[in-house]
């Protein structure tokens, strides 16, 4: 799959989803209170993404042929950016 085609299906995936769950920041957002009650240190919603991001890198040592991985991957990036740089603007 050429790279275009890999971020043209992060993108519809991510307005697919954001149609049924929402702004990434509020998953996030809640994902971060969660992770930083239990680890007991501050966590960012981007820094979610970023965790949710490598994850999905992790996997590509047991299968990197599997195109859903990297698909995830660059979704979860590119929320993780939109998110750090952002904020909390209108979804789209």
């Amino acid at each position: 799959m050429k790279h275009a085609e890999i971020l043209q299906s992060a993108t519809d995936l991510y307005q697919e989803r954001g149609l049924h769950y929402g702004h990434p920041s509020d998953n996030m957002a809640r994902a971060a209170r969660l992770l930083s009650a239990y680890l007991e240190m501050p966590i960012e919603d981007y820094q979610v993404a970023v965790i949710l991001a490598l994850v999905k890198i992790g996997r590509t040592i047991e299968d990197s042929q599997q195109i859903d991985t990297w698909i995830d991957t660059a979704s979860y990036i590119a929320i993780a950016g939109m998110l750090a740089t952002e904020g909390n603007e209108l979804y789209v």
